[in-house]
């Protein structure tokens, strides 16, 4: 019941925090099998929460126990959103190995049932654009499920996971399925030699997963790669909508631009590092973006009229809606030390927060006894989302502001750097 309950508040939530999002490719979920879905892991609980917002089947998942041991409430949350607690040697010694034979056992119940069970293939998560080596975890469940329940038809889809930046609120995600691999068909191996089976099982999942990832090879090479993402990223597609998106071609555009960046020679590396440098810093120097160089039907009278025109709209629903998503981003910058849980506990704080916050608001409206005041409580929630896309139109236009502007050699100088590295002239 909690699930269901929480499932469309998430799922407004994630609608709010991310500007865009793509998810493509739900259809190849296998009907009526038992499926394990197994995704990649750079958040900490992000993309569980955007999968099972966007299915319509309920899910259960694997995550880390040690959270499930420290903390009575955690543990009844666990239970109530459907997530199974999974041990580590490193958080929990061998007493929380033993344990996962309950968890274990619990994963083939609901595979032998034909439902799904969500896996965070990595084991561990990491706020970074690349595929981390994978826990054999997967496979060994699947093996065992087949073990105990001789025949069982289970499916292994894997689910690709990109963010443009996950700890910064109104990016974007976008998510592939990929088809699903038939476990049975690597039974065999597993009956004759259960290590051979696994890394099979293992290494078939990874190359699934490695079609829908955005990968960078080295992470030294971040610092100037990221930058050339969001180049291409500005270059392929201005527009404002659709929010949400099933269309997977924008995905595989940038992956397949990430995997040019990794096939570079060093030479080649070297001379395209140092004309990002001295693009960024270019841009920076004038004060504008990427986006603003690139987006020019931002900047436009209809725009400046629209934000002039609808400012006041725009402030009221800011003000209304500021106190519950302060506290969030507050709460969160105070309490996640690490950047992978900072976005996940924003998201879930505000989800707390709002409904409470709303509920104080209305019953104060009540008390007072306005009409006009009890309607506009009744429209806050709408109003704050509306100051989300006037902010995110503003910021546009700003961007191209600053960017009309310019002084023309700049401009000339900017534009044809950005054509070098593009076009790959470096």
């Amino acid at each position: 019941m909690i699930y269901s309950l929480l499932k469309p508040c998430a799922k407004i939530a994630l609608s709010v925090y991310f500007r865009k999002m793509n998810i493509s490719h739900r259809e190849r979920i296998p009907k009526g099998k038992p499926v394990i879905l197994a995704l990649n892991h750079p958040t900490a609980f992000i993309e569980p929460c955007i999968v099972a917002c966007w299915l319509e089947e309920p899910l259960n998942f694997l995550a880390r126990g040690d959270l499930y041991v420290n903390s009575p409430f955690i543990r009844k949350l666990y239970d109530w959103v459907h997530i199974v607690p999974i041990f580590r040697l490193d958080d929990n010694g061998y007493s929380g190995l033993k344990t996962n034979y309950e968890t274990f056992d619990k994963c083939y119940e609901t595979l032998s049932k034909n439902q799904m069970v969500m896996i965070l293939a990595e084991g561990r998560t990491k706020h970074e654009k690349r595929l981390r080596p994978l826990m054999k975890g997967t496979a060994r469940i699947v093996f065992g499920a087949i073990d105990k329940y001789a025949g069982l038809d289970v499916h292994i889809v894997p689910v690709g996971v990109n963010y443009t930046n996950p700890d910064q609120f109104r990016s974007e995600v976008k998510i592939d399925f990929g088809e699903p691999i038939r476990v049975l068909d690597y039974y065999p191996t597993y009956q004759e030699n259960q290590a051979k089976g696994v890394n099979q099982l293992t290494n078939e999942l990874r190359k699934h997963l490695a079609e829908r990832v955005i990968h960078l090879e080295n992470p030294e090479d971040d610092v100037w790669k990221e930058p050339l993402l969001d180049i291409h990223r500005n270059g392929s597609s201005q527009r404002v909508l659709p929010r949400f998106s099933t269309d997977p071609a924008p995905l595989f555009q940038e992956k397949k631009f990430a995997d040019q960046l990794n096939a570079l020679p060093e030479a080649r590396k070297s001379k395209l590092k140092e004309l990002v440098g001295q693009y960024t810093s270019l841009l920076a120097k004038a004060g504008t973006t990427d986006r603003g160089l690139m987006d020019h039907t931002s900047y436009s009278m209809a725009n400046a009229t629209l934000l002039g025109v609808s400012w006041v709209f725009f402030l009221i629903g800011y003000a209304l809606n500021f106190l519950p998503l302060y506290l969030g981003h507050a709460f969160a910058k105070k309490k996640a030390k690490n950047i992978e849980f900072r976005a996940s506990v924003t998201i879930f704080v505000t989800m707390v927060l709002y409904p409470v916050y709303w509920l104080i608001c209305f019953v104060a409206a009540l008390v007072i006894g306005k009409w006009w005041l009890i309607g506009l409580v009744l429209a806050m929630p709408l109003l704050g989302y509306y100051a989300l896309l006037y902010q995110d139109l503003d910021n546009r236009w700003k961007d191209c502001q600053r960017a009309s502007v310019m002084d023309d050699e700049t401009e000339d100088r900017l534009l044809k750097m950005r054509e070098e590295m593009v076009r790959g002239d470096y």
